[in-house]
């Protein structure tokens, strides 16, 4: 067997150009399958990571008939509150359209959140500059809002986000413009992958200002948020907060309860959903790569044919032919493998690198460039090398 895997290198250093286009297939198919996977991983990691901050203990409640008998309001989040495995409730406005003007006087969307004060028992905002929104802004419904680090660059064309301190914005959120103060600015949760020039500005307000500004006045909300004592599983509670609402209200089937986990198990189906799809584009450049390596085994058996000839005129066996090239055929796909899993790690670090995230490597990633590549030269490599196997020895000594 020694001898055989040593004849397999040195027939293919015999032949480095033929040796490094064959492999190539291997190199691009590999490689990027592995950039996709570990970029997929690195995104998956990111987004994880994020919803880890709110806690695995926290319940969205929405309701999907918009209608002002169906709002959630603080009756409903004092009656949930009574469960004793509530640890806190709150209501908040998710994400209304406005607009405001950028510094080149052309309108931009602006995304407006209306937030309680205790938001960061849920959501631990990072402070860049200035402060959160207090319990006075909140009681006095005070025109103030917190902004992103992307507010100075997308509106003011400033990368120093203590510029906005203290600025006034107009806020045009319900056909009537209002001004407000900016009193902080925080760490963006905009992934740096996505161009933040084409989304709109995020605007964080007091809830009750929001509130004010919808006409609404009365603390009802479409949008609230239950926290779950760590001790107990959120997931155990979401039909029992659905059934108390709809009893309530009056209503059956219009409030959409979810917890966090279950948004990001979302997510990440979606993330590999979108890698199995791309992989198996990938994955066709690994078909031609093997239908390359067939086609050379073959031209290799034709080139070796007097070669073979004389091996079983001296007593090599069928199967000794047949492991040989075999052999010659694995080595080939799996160095292949081995080197496109490098090449797609170190393009995987370089594109993830560009959006911000970490490249993740996993041994399932390593398992499957090594397995898949040497599957490729078994089922390649076999039907060249039982040609070679099966050469009448007379025949083969005639070849010229």
């Amino acid at each position: 067997m020694n001898e055989t895997i040593k004849s397999a290198f040195s027939q293919l250093r015999s032949n480095k150009l033929r040796t490094f286009l064959t492999m190539l297939g291997m190199f691009i198919g590999i490689g990027a399958v592995i950039i996709i996977l570990s970029v997929g991983e690195g995104v998956k990691a990111y987004f994880n990571d994020q919803f880890s901050e709110m806690g695995k203990g926290t319940i969205e409640i929405n309701t999907t008939v918009y209608m002002e008998e169906n709002m959630i309001t603080q009756e409903d989040l004092e009656v949930l509150r009574q469960m004793p495995e509530v640890k806190t409730t709150m209501n908040y406005h998710d994400g209304y359209f406005g607009t405001t003007k950028d510094y080149k006087k052309n309108t931009k969307d602006a995304m407006v959140f209306g937030i309680p004060y205790n938001i960061g028992e849920v959501q631990p905002f990072k402070v860049i500059e200035g402060r959160m929104i207090s319990e006075v802004d909140e009681g006095l419904r005070s025109n103030v809002m917190v902004v992103d680090t992307n507010f100075s660059r997308v509106v003011y064309n400033r990368t120093n986000s203590k510029y906005v301190l203290g600025k006034t914005v107009e806020i045009n959120i319900s056909g009537e413009p209002q001004s407000f103060e900016i009193i902080g600015v925080i760490k963006s949760q905009i992934p740096s992958f996505v161009p933040v020039d084409q989304i709109p500005v995020f605007c964080y307000m007091p809830f009750s200002t929001v509130d004010r500004m919808l006409g609404h006045g009365d603390g009802r909300s479409y949008d609230s948020i239950i926290v779950i004592d760590d001790a107990y599983d959120a997931n155990d509670y979401t039909y029992s907060i659905q059934r108390i609402l709809e009893k309530r209200h009056g209503k059956k089937d219009i409030y959409k309860v979810s917890t966090l986990t279950e948004q990001v198990d979302q997510i990440n189906n979606i993330i590999n959903t979108l890698n199995i799809f791309v992989s198996l584009v990938a994955a066709v450049s690994l078909l031609v790569g093997g239908i390359g390596i067939m086609n050379i085994m073959f031209v290799t058996v034709k080139e070796r044919t007097r070669e073979i000839g004389i091996r079983k005129a001296l007593g090599a066996t069928d199967k000794q032919i047949l492991s040989q090239f075999l052999i010659e055929a694995l080595i080939l796909t799996v160095i292949g493998g081995i080197i496109g899993l490098l090449i797609g790690y170190i393009g995987g670090l370089l594109i993830a690198s560009l959006i911000t995230v970490t490249a993740k490597m996993t041994l399932g990633m390593v398992i499957f460039s090594v397995g898949t590549s040497s599957a490729i030269g078994l089922i390649f490599g076999v039907y060249p090398a039982y040609k070679a196997a099966k050469l009448d020895p007379i025949e083969a000594l005639r070849f010229e």
